[in-house]
């Protein structure tokens, strides 16, 4: 039994102005595939290693950083690698795909995960079965549930548990070999519009509804429910929450689970609010100053680039710099200028900046300031796991007054110890570290000892309100408050 692997993993927002180029991706091979313990592949590659007679085939897997469009040179090419691949070394028994569920492409007209899965079902005919992992903070279609045959998506936000994920896509993808089921699907699309933040499953009311999924599989006959929150800043048709299931093949019972789940998430739609503690700039920036407990881990989310913000503001830098701040890092500005400028002048020496001057999402701000460049490289290397990207671009460190910045020629995502270690800097040992994210990812959750959300502005700012909205369905919570909505009229089925 042979089982493909590959997929296209990346998390787009149309808001933002830098397009996602080939130069962005870090498209990993399938040697590569075997050996760096890859997301979601992981759990697949474990899964399929405990059958004798199955032959795991990865082919390629592509993945970037969340940023703007992807350019549409860029995903033709890793289509047709990707089909090339398939052509090459087929034929499949099953094909398992690791994507995320919110990937956009330039001028593409379309949801661009569904036109990958769709290329994949022509390319292998309509009897292989397809098993599809995504990231809950994804987006679900007609034309996708279609396509797929059975499907795995993240319980946990921050994310956990995406071995386990892979490796439930792949058991399912194995029982519809072995026993010739053929899987019914039916979704719910829910008119909620849900920021990742507002539902970390941690705390209500996400804990709750991930935590009974298990209770909706354990079902005799289904094979996994799943919910997707969507993702809530891109103002398309298909953007919402969705409930779906799939059964080993009773369309009734898929039916009747997926609009279960989705009455309980309507029903629970007020309560997707920020309960983590959040405050506005200057507010909580002087709690993290006064605070006891360190360090205090303080997150820009209006910039924040493991949504697809550019990571470009130096809103928050200046603000620290007006409050005084000491004993403080601020990480993750993307700024290629001023990398270029503090390499050049190399560690010791002493610079002047214009904070500001690089805005590419807001206006440019323009703000003076001396800067001590403490470090500077042309790559980033990150060892271990990680869930975007292990090399990064060219980067700087400078200290201005009582603060480190890190400076970086291309959006990152600081969201690992490994980050600052990369960069010299302790991450524990400070009292501050602001970075770009909004909830703050799994290893930086470990060694934070307490977490300030500001509501910074920027492209992934949590207002939805202020928001520009004219291709999204409507009504749609928390935009429109009408209460009459039947989830019957929002279901969609499908078999095979």
């Amino acid at each position: 039994m042979r089982i493909a692997i590959t997929g296209i993993s990346i998390e787009m927002m149309l808001s933002s102005p830098l397009p996602t180029e080939s130069k962005d991706l870090q498209a990993y091979s399938a040697e590569e595939m075997w050996s760096q313990d890859l997301w979601m592949i992981r759990g697949m590659l474990a899964r399929l290693d405990e059958e004798p007679d199955v032959e795991p085939v990865p082919l390629s897997w592509t993945t970037a950083l969340p940023g703007g469009s992807m350019t549409a040179e860029s995903y033709a090419g890793v289509k047709a690698q990707v089909l090339d691949g398939m052509a090459a070394q087929g034929p499949f028994d099953g094909v398992l795909l690791a994507n995320h569920g919110a990937l956009e492409v330039a001028g593409l007209g379309r949801d661009a995960d569904t036109d990958f899965v769709e290329a994949i079902r022509a390319a292998v005919g309509p009897d292989i079965p397809i098993g599809v992992s995504l990231d809950l903070h994804g987006d679900m279609t007609e034309g996708l549930l279609r396509a797929g045959t059975v499907f795995s998506v993240l319980r946990t936000a921050p994310h956990r548990d995406d071995a386990e994920t892979g490796r439930r896509a792949a058991d399912q993808l194995l029982q519809v070999i072995r026993t010739g089921i053929r899987p019914a699907k039916a979704a719910v699309k829910i008119p909620i519009l849900v920021p990742g933040e507002t539902a970390v499953t941690a705390l209500p009311p996400a804990r709750q509804l991930y935590g009974c999924l298990p209770d909706y599989d354990s079902v005799p006959g289904m094979m996994e429910a799943n919910i997707l929150l969507g993702f809530a800043w891109n103002d398309r048709p298909w953007t919402s929450v969705t409930a779906f299931a799939v059964s080993e093949g009773d369309a009734e019972l898929a039916n009747a689970q997926a609009l279960d789940l989705a009455r309980r998430i309507w029903a629970e739609r007020a309560e997707f609010r920020l309960r983590m503690e959040t405050a506005g700039l200057s507010e909580g920036l002087e709690l993290a100053a006064g605070s006891a407990a360190r360090p205090v881990f303080v997150s820009d989310s209006g910039d924040n680039t493991t949504a697809g913000a550019p990571g470009d503001l130096t809103t928050v830098l200046q603000a620290a710099l007006d409050a005084g701040l000491a004993n403080t890092v601020v990480a993750g500005i993307t700024a290629p200028e001023t990398v270029r400028k503090l390499s050049a002048a190399g560690p010791g020496a002493t610079v002047e900046l214009d904070l500001g001057s690089e805005h590419v999402s807001a206006p440019a701000t323009h703000r003076t300031v001396r800067a001590e460049v403490i470090a500077a490289a042309p790559e980033l290397e990150l060892g271990g796991f990680q869930p975007y990207r292990s090399r990064e671009g060219a980067w700087a460190v400078a200290r201005i007054g009582g603060i480190l910045a890190t400076f970086h020629d291309s959006p990152v995502g600081i969201t690992t110890p490994a980050h600052f270690r990369a960069m010299g800097i302790d991450p524990e040992a400070h009292d501050i570290y602001v970075v770009k994210l909004g909830y703050l990812h799994p290893q930086l959750e470990d060694v934070a000892a307490r977490h300030i959300l500001l509501t910074s502005p920027g492209c992934s700012a949590l207002d939805l309100s202020a928001l520009e909205w004219s291709k999204i369905d409507r009504p749609m919570w928390p935009l429109d408050t009408e209460d009459d909505w039947d989830a019957a009229t929002a279901l969609y089925v499908c078999d095979g």
